[in-house]
């Protein structure tokens, strides 16, 4: 290899090296602004599941589900979910009602709480489960695909499944 093509050659693997470093820098920035981002509190305001044989969205919490999902700076999340028409039971008839917890779960209200860590390769917020309404979530890591659209968070494939949420802080 003569000179020219040796300064050639330094030349291109100095100039790829500075653009990889640059691409990492911008993912690293990126990276931090998405963390930022998904820090607060934010309101549901959609909670929809597509049913697989007929194709239709279903809103097993209404069509106006209420609760929070809080991502704290220090990576605790808390979320709570409820039916936008809760069961009307007094506290006196609730010794003796039974409920089906999955049923309960599925349609009335759940919640939990832990930390949280995101994979930004995948655009996915992982909650690392500590407590909460759902005792098989606890000890467990609910990984979560999350995109932005504003100041819109959906949580969600958003093919098959999503909660829309708006920022409440």
């Amino acid at each position: 290899m003569n000179k020219a093509h040796f300064l050639i050659f330094a030349v291109i693997i100095f100039a790829l090296n500075a653009s990889a470093q640059n691409s990492n820098k911008t993912n690293k920035a990126d990276s931090i602004y998405q963390a930022k981002k998904l820090v607060g509190t934010w309101r549901l305001i959609e909670f929809t599941d597509l049913d697989s044989v007929s194709g239709k969205w279903t809103y097993p919490y209404g069509k106006n589900p209420k609760g929070f999902f809080t991502y704290t700076k220090s990576n605790i999340v808390n979320l709570n979910i409820s039916s936008e028409i809760p069961l009307n039971i007094s506290e006196d008839s609730s010794k003796n009602y039974s409920v089906n917890l999955d049923n309960y779960i599925d349609h009335f209200a759940l919640g939990y709480f832990g930390t949280y860590s995101i994979d930004f390769k995948n655009s996915t917020v992982i909650h690392h489960v500590t407590g909460g309404s759902i005792p098989y979530y606890i000890d467990t890591d609910q990984p979560r695909p999350f995109t932005f659209k504003n100041d819109t968070l959906i949580i969600g494939d958003n093919k098959t499944w999503k909660r829309v949420l708006i920022r409440a802080d």
